[in-house]
């Protein structure tokens, strides 16, 4: 059995892919699994070491069609050779996309070579590509419900299945909420400068008005700026740039401050953490800010807008948060009720019913 899990670039569509990766091969031991990445993303890096076959395609950072990069149509073609050339030697039973740019050309090449496609969507509002290919689909599983308007004119089935998160994560979603004595302040996989910058300067209020620990993964290339920014107001905060285990970081924390990525919503749903999300405001079709806007509404997550953001106005609203321990717990049951913790089993098993 030979399954092809297509997508990458950013740990948004590569991190939910490993994960049910691992819950396939559980489930199917014999399978072989490999992963169709771009070299121009964390694609090396995230899957460096893992086991699994990885095969990078000359895809461009975004549209084909793009007159602000003029090589993504060339690069297009050439991945679109690629593909037919690896399926048509060596068969697939079935072709996982997982969104992005990387996505289009095996998925393309999937519906011309008759091969089953199953997309995995995070987010609210679904990613262009794989809006595309969702009229070649047999299935569909999204992580919110509120994407399936947008798949209304796909052929294919509609799961609302959760986001596969990896083991660590699935084992957190069987502990009791996590209420430790931190808060968690997040950038995602490649940091978030303006965000760092907020909770830096309003950290001296907050840490001396809740008396909390600050713990802040400010992403690899912010990660001394902010160290010294810390330094600089007086706050010993504990920085990392990348921290491998956040799990263990979930479970020391309280509350989590982050940006509003499809990954990190479920990872804090698992730790039924409640969360004070910053959407990033350039983010694709506006997905981040309706993302924060959704758990914002079942009352797991405060919404934060960036663009009028302050640390005047930042630390107020974690300290009164951190002290209104009645909201902060019903906030953590919201988010917890949002957990799918067997999804990764459960589209797992789809997938192994429909080869």
């Amino acid at each position: 059995m030979k399954i092809w899990l297509a997508g990458g670039g950013t740990g948004g569509h590569l991190l939910p892919g490993l994960a049910l990766a691992e819950d396939i091969q559980l489930l199917a031991q014999d399978a072989e699994i490999g992963f169709l990445g771009t070299n121009e993303g964390l694609d090396r890096e995230l899957l460096w070491g893992t086991g699994y076959t990885l095969k990078l395609l000359a895809a461009g950072r975004g549209s084909p069609l793009s007159w602000r990069r003029p090589l993504n149509a060339p690069k297009f073609a050439l991945a679109l050779a690629q593909a037919y050339g690896l399926f048509s030697k060596s068969r697939p039973d079935l072709v996982v996309a997982l969104g992005g740019y990387a996505a289009a050309a095996p998925g393309m090449v999937a519906r011309v070579l008759r091969i089953p496609l199953v997309i995995l969507e995070q987010n609210t509002v679904p990613g262009r590509v794989n809006r595309l290919l969702s009229g070649w689909a047999q299935q569909i599983h999204s992580q919110f419900e509120e994407a399936r308007q947008y798949f209304r004119n796909s052929p294919a089935t509609f799961h609302h299945s959760g986001s596969p998160l990896r083991m660590p994560f699935q084992r957190l979603a069987a502990e009791p909420p996590v209420h430790g004595d931190a808060i968690l302040v997040m950038g995602g996989s490649q940091g978030a400068k303006r965000l760092n910058e907020i909770v830096a300067g309003a950290a001296r209020r907050i840490v001396g008005e809740t008396g909390c620990v600050l713990i802040h993964v400010a992403g690899p290339a912010h990660e001394n700026s902010i160290r010294a920014a810390y330094a600089t107001v007086g706050v010993a905060a504990e920085v990392y740039g990348f921290h491998n285990q956040m799990d263990e970081l979930y479970r020391r924390s309280r509350l989590v401050v982050a940006r509003s990525g499809a990954v990190s919503l479920a990872e804090f749903a698992a730790a039924g953490l409640p969360a004070v999300l910053v959407p990033l405001p350039s983010a694709m079709d506006d997905h981040q800010r309706l993302n924060a806007l959704s758990l914002s509404l079942s009352g797991a997550a405060v919404s934060y807008e960036e663009t009028t953001a302050s640390p005047d106005t930042f630390a107020p609203l974690v300290v009164s948060l951190w002290r209104d321990e009645k909201r902060r717990s019903a906030m953590a049951s919201a988010m917890r009720e949002t957990a799918k913790p067997s999804s990764g089993r459960e589209i797992a098993q789809s997938i192994l019913t429909l080869i």
